[in-house]
């Protein structure tokens, strides 16, 4: 009876123990840490604003050429001053047809892709955070829970060693007793190691060395649908394809521009140098002169034509690599369902058979174990065996929502915040 009271008095003990909660970080509050530090998100939205900023150098004309200069200078006195004439020339290209409109509108693609490679980031993030909150989270509750059981094999020592005293135990319960606490020592060095290790996982991803302890607490699980061709093709980076689709659609768009003729305007202004250098010069000896210029594509074989079919071959390998890439997410998100399932038939298992289960045989061994029914060694196994049972369903319970957390970054439902 004294064993049995003293086991109670420790299972209230871990109650209590249990029910006591600080300030701690939440996953909430690590997603937006996350999400604030990462420099990578930050990156791609300046990349976008760059992007921006060319859309509209592109859709400018080319600066205009001034050259000045002296012609017709004799062989036998190069003096510009009394020889030759002053030139002053201006030249204005204008665009081939559409191009800088066409070249502007690629620029605002990749402008719009650096904008979904910043939401594909955001989700990674929320990803990983998520991933290594709950692997951190795991290990601080096993570590936890090892701690307070560790006053159950303590206790079980100590009437081990009362009994043994009083001549009704024999020494190899004592030893037997004394092995299991060792174990259970080592198992609390080894989950303080992965704790340590998943917490530094986790700072990486909090952009600081935190070490303050996490919430028990674990977020609520909304129910997750099944994988659906719809829900995938939201996904930013099948955005990011879809825009370099139409990114190739203007390099066509482009390419086919190079067919039409380059116009292009001068205007020079002239005068003698003997002019300018006498009183007596009349403006009616300025001369002026206007001239059209224009680039006629006539040889296309080797330039335009290539340029074209290569633009072709573009838009149809971006196209593929979109299929590819909606194949590849769509057979991740049906993987990662299935053992989203198990993993809840599992949970469901554990919390309503195994877990009552094993109470009910460690109390049982426990009963045999103080009428004599049963050895030291049994009551032992049932505790550990009951204390692995806790400790896979905390496993189950964050490969759980670590499941989900692939599913919603594979099936976002809206833009990460």
């Amino acid at each position: 009876m004294q064993l049995k009271r003293t086991m109670a008095s420790a299972a209230w003990l871990l109650l209590v123990s249990a029910g006591v909660t600080a300030d701690r970080l939440t996953l909430s509050e690590a997603e937006q840490k996350a999400l604030a530090a990462d420099p990578m998100i930050q990156a791609y939205e300046k990349q976008s604003r760059g992007y921006r900023e060319l859309a509209i150098a592109d859709e400018s004309w080319s600066d205009p050429r001034v050259s000045i200069g002296t012609m017709n200078l004799p062989g036998d006195n190069p003096d510009p001053a009394s020889q030759g004439m002053l030139e002053l020339k201006i030249e204005q290209m204008l665009p081939r047809g559409d191009s800088n409109q066409i070249k502007s509108k690629k620029t605002e693609l990749k402008a719009r892709g650096s904008d979904s490679a910043a939401e594909n980031r955001k989700l990674e993030v929320l990803r990983e955070v998520r991933l290594a909150w709950l692997d951190s989270w795991y290990w601080q509750q096993t570590l936890a829970m090892l701690d307070e059981n560790r006053y159950l094999f303590e206790s079980l020592r100590s009437v081990t060693e009362s009994m043994y005293r009083q001549g009704k135990k024999s020494q190899q319960d004592l030893i037997s007793a004394g092995l299991a606490l060792a174990r259970l020592d080592d198992r609390v060095l080894s989950s303080e190691s992965r704790l340590n290790e998943s917490r530094v996982i986790l700072n990486r991803w909090l952009g600081e060395d935190s070490s303050v302890e996490l919430s028990n607490k674990l977020p609520s699980q909304n129910g997750i649908s099944a994988p659906s061709m719809k829900a995938v093709q939201i996904h930013p980076l099948i955005n990011t394809r879809e825009l370099l689709i139409q990114q190739s659609e203007q390099g066509v768009a482009l390419a086919r521009e190079a067919y039409k003729p380059q116009w292009g305007a001068e205007v020079k202004y002239s005068r003698s140098m003997s002019d300018l250098s006498s009183s007596m010069g009349s403006d009616s000896r300025d001369q002026y002169s206007l001239m059209l210029m224009v680039d006629i594509p006539l040889f296309t074989g080797n330039r335009q034509d290539r340029q074209l079919a290569a633009s072709h071959y573009q838009r149809e390998a971006a196209t593929a690599e979109k299929s590819e890439l909606l194949r590849k997410l769509m057979a991740e998100a049906r993987q990662e369902y299935a053992r989203f399932q198990g993993l809840e038939r599992r949970l469901e298992q554990y919390q309503q058979t195994l877990l009552p289960q094993a109470h009910r045989q460690s109390e049982s061994t426990l009963n045999a174990y103080q009428s004599d029914a049963s050895d030291f060694r049994s009551v032992v196994q049932s505790y550990i065996e009951e204390l692995n049972l806790q400790i896979e369903l905390l496993r189950l319970r964050a490969d759980t929502l670590k499941s989900k957390a692939k599913l919603d970054y594979l099936m976002p439902k809206e833009k990460a915040q």
